[in-house]
């Protein structure tokens, strides 16, 4: 057998924690923004989500045959049957889904469950 020689020792370095100073005076304060600009600031991931919005709410409006030239445009109307293709979606998913949402939700559920049980000890 080979002798193995000693480990060194550790460096240890102390760390100290010290707040900086802030570098503004107390008197300067940030200043604060007008109405305008907290209304209109935007960032461009803002302009994009609102495009992208902007597209879909504008394909269901041609999927419900919504047009604004038309002599009777009743807004009204729009919304009821928004209102109601969206309930009869429902319907048809409540309908037509029950049976795997429970198959599915007996195996999913339980195997959470457990999940969650044996990771308690490791959560903060």
């Amino acid at each position: 057998m080979t002798e193995q020689g000693s480990p060194e020792d550790p460096v240890i370095t102390p760390v100290t924690m010290t707040s900086k100073p802030d570098p503004r005076p107390a008197s300067e304060e940030t200043p604060k923004r007008s109405m305008t600009a907290k209304l209109f600031a935007v960032s461009p991931w803002d302009v994009v989500r609102l495009v992208l919005l902007s597209i879909l709410v504008g394909y269901f409006l041609l999927a419900l045959d919504f047009s604004t030239d038309s002599q009777g445009v009743d807004i009204l109307g729009a919304i009821w049957d928004v209102v109601q293709t969206i309930l009869s979606a429902l319907w048809w998913v409540i309908k037509n889904f029950w049976k795997p949402l429970l198959a599915g939700a007996a195996v999913v559920l339980p195997v959470w469950l457990i999940w969650r049980l044996v990771s308690l000890p490791f959560r903060k």
